[in-house]
């Protein structure tokens, strides 16, 4: 009995510890986020495309992430290659490239304001670190007391009405008729 239990424990650390490697090692840091964020977007500028239309495909070197699109009549990858205040993109087979420029906020956000000619769209891009649990609660807590209290009662008598409707729409669902 006392080997069983030797060999479930060493089985049961085993497998807390793979675990906690494959998940540290696939994990990207909030820094790398920001980085993919920042090619990505500055990408999608350039093509005049929603982001969401690029597959991520993988990452070279240090700072060179590989995107896909449908560009020109087939799909093609793009490398994106971020340094220091600026993103190079190069198609694989050179015939697209770019040069864009963002840089770092007082916030800590990449802010891109690059703008084709080609591109209706104009606003600026900004890629930040996502917000901890804390943070978001912080920010609710802050916007709760910016509101004015007019609206504050407003709000709290429409969640109200809305849980009493709720309860009458059960109730009549309930009742045999």
């Amino acid at each position: 009995m006392r080997g069983y239990m030797k060999n479930f424990v060493q089985l049961v650390m085993l497998i807390v510890f793979v675990c906690i490697f494959s998940t540290s090692a696939n994990a990207r840091s909030m820094v790398e986020e920001r980085t993919m964020c920042i090619a990505l977007s500055a990408l999608a500028r350039s093509q005049c495309k929603d982001p969401a239309s690029f597959s991520y495909v993988g990452k070279q070197g240090e700072s060179v992430y590989i995107y896909n699109a449908f560009y020109g009549s087939k799909y093609t990858d793009f490398f994106c290659k971020v340094g220091e205040g600026e993103v190079k993109i190069l198609s694989r087979k050179r015939k697209f490239r770019r040069s864009i420029k963002y840089y770092i906020d007082d916030n800590q956000c990449g802010v891109i304001a690059y703008s084709p000619a080609s591109c209706s769209d104009r606003h600026v891009l900004r890629c930040c670190f996502p917000k901890s649990d804390k943070e978001i609660k912080a920010d609710k807590e802050a916007e709760f007391w910016q509101k004015p209290i007019p609206d504050l009662l407003q709000e709290d008598q429409e969640k109200a009405l809305k849980a009493l409707q709720n309860r009458t729409v059960k109730s009549s669902e309930t009742k045999p008729e």
